[in-house]
């Protein structure tokens, strides 16, 4: 929520919760005014009942009267406040469901992870599967965020754990490529499909073949998943782990796999050595669908993170991942990955794609200012130096990283003061 009229009396009573002052403001400033709506939106948040009483039952404020964002108070207090402020504006009349540019107040409540808010408004009625175009469900929340308190939560509450977000995002993809063991062992038991194909043709097997996740990838077969379907280029999950080293992951799936005829020795050693040779020997063109269909899946997720729609740029910038395996330019896709992790968040995500950046395109500055972005996240700032160092070695002139290692520089600096 926006701070910029914190000088106004109204405001700074609101945030000291001086209900005296507010009684004599509300005696001579009109009550119609969006200053007071305001004011119950910073009520909210700070979680104060008394001020949200006093703004609703003497002044009058709507309680559904929503700020620039579409957001209400009741969606400020599900995501911000407390669980009395919300339950308080459910009592008098504020609709939960009204939904702003982070969703609902459901929506809001698992973006925060704030289970007793979550627990409160299904408690009200409200529908757990409630679908937002950007978040999808609050399990597709839950998932990607990798809360498996609050996925048990929902699940108990009878949450679709096969809902489809953008044709391609379900809660299981989600916690799998958040890792989250825990996660998707709810979501199987809870009857996710373990099958799933998205409109790439990419299965969860191939998505944890690709991370590298054994143990998620043994859950899924346990759970009946089939290694043996093709993706795009006509690769199976066997190949995708052969292909990124995990031998680990090879020997699992070997007993699960047809043999491939492309294949001529179809053993551990043998796929691990294929995939290797078959790799260094790539197309010379890509067909022209798919080209496009790259393109277009990029120019999707630029868009959306102009949006600021971080989360969606991602499972696009996924989707262009899958589908593209040209060393350079999947190199600008992990490094627009990477970006998106830090502006939602998540540094070790964010470290680890601009560190595989790196090592696809050693010679290319970007990578590794997108590397110490991510530590900086971190506040790992002596990484952070490093990064951008190596970055400058290969740019001198680049006056983004210069800019970038003067700040990890006097962070690290700061740091070592505090520190001693």
């Amino acid at each position: 929520m926006e701070m910029d009229f914190l000088p106004h009396p109204i405001m700074r009573a609101t945030l000291e919760g001086n209900l005296r002052v507010l009684k004599e403001l509300a005696a001579v400033v009109a009550r119609k005014g969006a200053i007071w709506n305001r004011a119950l939106l910073l009520a909210a948040m700070e979680g104060r009942l008394d001020v949200c009483r006093l703004l609703v039952e003497d002044v009058r404020v709507d309680v559904n009267q929503p700020d620039d964002k579409g957001h209400t108070a009741v969606f400020i207090s599900a995501m911000l406040g407390t669980a009395a402020t919300t339950r308080y504006l459910l009592d008098h009349g504020a609709d939960p469901t009204v939904s702003g540019s982070k969703g609902s107040a459901l929506h809001g409540a698992a973006l925060a992870a704030h289970y007793e808010n979550v627990e409160l408004l299904l408690s009200r009625g409200m529908d757990v599967d409630l679908f937002d175009s950007v978040h999808g469900t609050v399990l597709h929340i839950a998932a990607s965020k990798g809360e498996a308190g609050l996925v048990k939560l929902l699940l108990e509450h009878n949450a679709d754990p096969n809902k489809v977000l953008n044709l391609q995002s379900n809660p299981l993809g989600m916690a799998i490529q958040k890792k989250s063991l825990e996660c998707v062992r709810l979501l199987i038991k809870a009857g996710a499909d373990p099958n799933f194909i998205d409109y790439n043709g990419v299965t969860y097997t191939m998505v944890a073949a690709n991370n590298g996740l054994p143990d998620i990838m043994k859950c899924l077969l346990d759970a009946g998943a089939n290694p043996n379907t093709p993706d795009a280029f006509g690769k199976t999950a066997i190949q995708i782990a052969a292909l990124n080293g995990r031998r680990d992951i090879v020997e699992m799936l070997l007993p699960l796999t047809s043999p491939l005829s492309t294949v001529p020795d179809w053993s551990i050693d043998g796929i691990i050595s294929h995939v290797n040779f078959d790799n260094l020997n790539p197309r010379v063109k890509y067909p022209l669908e798919l080209e496009d269909k790259i393109a277009k899946l990029k120019l999707e997720a630029a868009e959306a993170f102009r949006r600021k729609e971080y989360l969606r740029a991602t499972d696009l910038y996924n989707c262009a991942m899958r589908l593209e395996d040209r060393v350079k330019e999947y190199a600008i896709l992990l490094a627009n990955r990477s970006l998106c992790f830090v502006r939602m968040g998540q540094g070790e995500e964010a470290v680890s794609d601009a560190t595989k950046c790196t090592r696809f395109r050693p010679h290319w500055p970007k990578g590794y200012y997108r590397q110490g972005a991510a530590y900086m996240l971190l506040e790992d700032y002596e990484k952070a130096c490093e990064a951008f160092e190596d970055g400058l070695k290969l740019d001198r002139t680049n006056v983004d990283i210069k800019n970038a290692l003067r700040e990890a520089q006097e962070a690290l600096k700061n740091a070592d003061c505090a520190g001693k």
